[in-house]
């Protein structure tokens, strides 16, 4: 979960492929320890009202493969998160552009993202009852 200009994003995790090692931070995209505990998909960032945010107990996980994994990954993200809240205010700002305004590449970016100028909409007139 991050925070931007006062409204909450929930920012999707993907789990550690093989392929995230190779791959390189982007405006959209941004690994996690180098891709070994996974990525962060800025692209599927959307914005979210605190009474749909739940909280887990990493500790009381069953699985402790997956427990592992999770305290790895928040042990990673609480170290970088500076590059983290500033990755995904850019890429919001991007988003926020219209097209005409945008080089070919932030064009491309823009179109596999969530259309956050209409979620945040939503979200501002989202009754929480």
């Amino acid at each position: 979960m991050l925070e931007i200009d006062g409204i909450k994003y929930y920012t999707p995790f993907t789990s550690p492929k093989e392929k995230h090692r190779k791959m390189k931070n982007t405006k959209d995209f941004r690994k996690i320890n180098q891709g070994i505990y996974g990525a962060i998909n800025f692209n599927n960032m959307i914005p979210v009202v605190e009474s749909a945010l739940l909280l887990i107990d990493i500790d009381a996980m069953e699985d402790s493969k997956y427990q592992r994994l999770l305290q790895n990954q928040y042990k990673c993200i609480k170290a970088d998160r500076e590059q983290i809240q500033l990755t995904a205010k850019r890429l919001r700002d991007t988003l926020f552009k219209k097209d005409e305004e945008l080089n070919g590449n932030d064009k491309r970016i823009k179109e596999r993202c969530c259309d956050l100028p209409l979620l945040e909409e939503v979200v501002k007139h989202y009754d929480n009852n």
